[in-house]
């Protein structure tokens, strides 16, 4: 087995779509139609996410960004075409500050500790985990003392409504900001299935970052709930222990974020991936992240 592959978790997810994940990181999409693929983010960069990729598939392969963070495209460079919104172009070709990726390596370790007290109580009373959530250890051949992000130019800029076509399937664009000015989640009405990138996650939902907007997170979920609730049968996330929650989140997430908006919610000090003291709110399979200084 390769050190992209062990790195990697591979499943067949149904419906022309397979899971590429990093557990505990970050969790990408290979989304085939008879004429191209879409892979959906490039994970973290710590392992060739090409590798087992184009295994899975020989259709040409575009990339779509989900948004321009470096956990989400440090694999872009591997690939000749790249699709992101056209807000998140600048910040895409920008190099990523050396301090994230330390940090990040800290956290990672930690959480990689924390993981194998979490499989023992698994393996002993629950056996809920399986191998394509296992956190793994980072790969033998990573020194995470040069691991940077390549800055890319994407080929093709997305705007909400844009259709890409896959040959006998086709994806709709929906501009979702919030986390970022150019979060989108993708649409496949066909086979009734959302891509939530960083918009809807299993876990904390981050509203705490420097471009991050608490009003336009709301909006935007809540454009979520009302458009799509009925259209989907699973949402597939980028971040969390569960990497697929059912359509029924979409109405919660937004009901949450609006009481977020609203002042309507009760607070607890918390720290983010980066060590840095953020507010979190607790609701049923997910949190929200937001600035220390929010509500104080």
């Amino acid at each position: 087995m390769t050190q992209a592959n062990a790195w990697f978790a591979i499943q067949a997810l149904g419906h022309g779509v397979h899971l590429v994940g990093e557990p505990g990181h970050v969790n990408s999409f290979l989304i085939e139609g008879n004429e191209r693929a879409v892979l959906v983010d490039t994970g973290m960069g710590i392992a060739d996410i090409k590798a087992p990729v184009t295994e899975l598939s020989e259709k040409p392969i575009l990339v779509v960004n989900s948004h321009y963070h470096f956990d989400h495209v440090g694999g872009n460079h591997l690939f000749d075409e790249i699709a992101i919104h056209e807000a998140g172009a600048t910040p895409l070709g920008e190099p990523v500050p050396p301090e994230w990726h330390a940090a990040y390596i800290e956290y990672a370790n930690a959480l990689l500790e924390k993981f194998k007290v979490f499989k023992e109580l698994d393996d002993d009373a629950f056996r809920i985990m399986s191998p394509d959530t296992w956190m793994r250890p980072l790969p033998g051949a990573f020194d995470p003392r040069t691991w940077t992000t390549i800055p890319t130019v994407p080929t093709r800029l997305l705007r909400d409504g844009d259709e890409i076509n896959l040959g006998d399937r086709v994806l709709r664009v929906l501009h979702t900001p919030g986390h970022t000015p150019d979060c989108i989640c993708l649409l496949d009405e066909e086979d009734r299935i959302l891509f939530g990138g960083d918009t809807i996650d299993t876990g904390p939902i981050y509203a705490q970052l420097p471009d991050s907007d608490i009003d336009a997170f709301a909006r935007s979920t809540r454009r979520l709930a009302a458009e799509v609730t009925g259209s989907v049968d699973v949402i597939y996330a980028a971040h969390g222990a569960r990497y697929w929650a059912y359509a029924e989140m979409l109405p919660r997430v937004a009901d949450a974020f609006e009481a977020a908006a609203e002042h309507r919610v009760a607070w607890k000090d918390a720290v983010d991936i980066f060590g840095d003291k953020v507010r979190e709110a607790d609701f049923q399979g997910f949190s929200i992240v937001v600035p220390p200084d929010y509500d104080a």
